[in-house]
């Protein structure tokens, strides 16, 4: 078995990331449809329709999981081969990162007949640093489109009204701004004006800077985080390790926690969407560390 020795050590992280299928419906809150006026349309789709469009199911293939060191790196083996990255590169973990390499291998173990779809989000971070990240031009890219969340981050939206939703933003949204502001030097501008948010070039520069020197696999987990979060800020205050998982959860969901006070939870909607959004930002907090 896997969870033997050393892998015990990361029991708890592995847990705090269901290894799951889940329909992911994200968006920042609802109201009952009759609230708002509106009407839906439902068109039946044949069982042959959604057959026709999945990918084809991958059995599972292997019968024992382990880590292995290779050439000073550490590496997943199903069956005393090594994972490779959808890429077809050799997927290789840092020395530094023990911990991520038997969680990334727990990931393999938990597979049962066939792969899951949702369930190797670790294995997937690593992919795209090495597959996506590795590459100059790419990088600058990325860079570039999660600042793009910083000049609209929902973090430096404040509201008057309503009262639970503004109480909610000062307990999540404001530490995470002085965190930022204290630790890079810079002005973060906060308003309850969403068409006028927008903060200095020279704010964009530094955390441009900052981010640059992140490594590949520290990129990855800050642009996954990012685009769960729908937040620069929250993202970095994760990776950075300045939050927790469930900190950076809490404050990514405070548009619809306001909306559920306010209007009721949606049945298993909700826990679909909490389960999700704890799974992928627990991935990249253990994907960051020592990255």
């Amino acid at each position: 078995m896997l969870l033997t020795g050393a892998s015990r050590m990361f029991g708890s992280a592995m847990r705090c990331m269901p290894l799951a299928q889940y329909a992911m419906q994200r968006g920042a809150g609802y109201r009952p449809l009759r609230a708002l006026g509106t009407t839906r349309t439902v068109h039946d789709t044949s069982a042959d329709d959604i057959n026709k469009n999945r990918a084809p199911a991958i059995r599972r293939f292997w019968r024992n999981v382990s880590v292995g060191e290779k050439d000073g790196a550490l590496v997943v083996l199903l069956d005393a081969r090594a994972v490779k990255t959808p890429g077809g590169t050799p997927m290789r973990i840092s020395a530094r990162q023990p911990a991520l390499a038997w969680l990334v291998a727990g990931e393999w173990e938990s597979q049962k007949e066939f792969l899951g779809a949702h369930s190797l989000p670790l294995t997937s971070l690593v992919s795209r640093a090495i597959d996506g990240l590795s590459d100059a031009s790419v990088r600058a890219d990325v860079i570039t489109k999660l600042l793009k969340y910083f000049h609209t981050d929902s973090v430096c939206l404040h509201d008057n009204h309503p009262r639970v939703l503004a109480e909610l933003q000062e307990r999540h949204y404001a530490p995470i701004a002085a965190w930022a502001r204290s630790t890079y030097g810079i002005d973060i501008k906060t308003t309850t004006d969403m068409f006028v948010l927008r903060q200095t070039p020279e704010a964009a520069d530094r955390l441009r800077a900052v981010v640059e020197g992140f490594s590949d696999l520290k990129l990855a987990a800050l642009e996954r985080a990012v685009m769960t979060a729908k937040s620069f800020l929250i993202g970095l205050a994760l990776v950075e390790q300045h939050v927790s998982v469930e900190d950076a959860a809490c404050a990514a969901q405070v548009e619809a926690t306001a909306q559920t006070q306010l209007w009721g939870e949606l049945e298993n909607a909700h826990d679909l969407d909490n389960a999700a959004m704890r799974q992928i930002l627990g991935a990249s907090a253990c994907a960051a560390l020592n990255a």
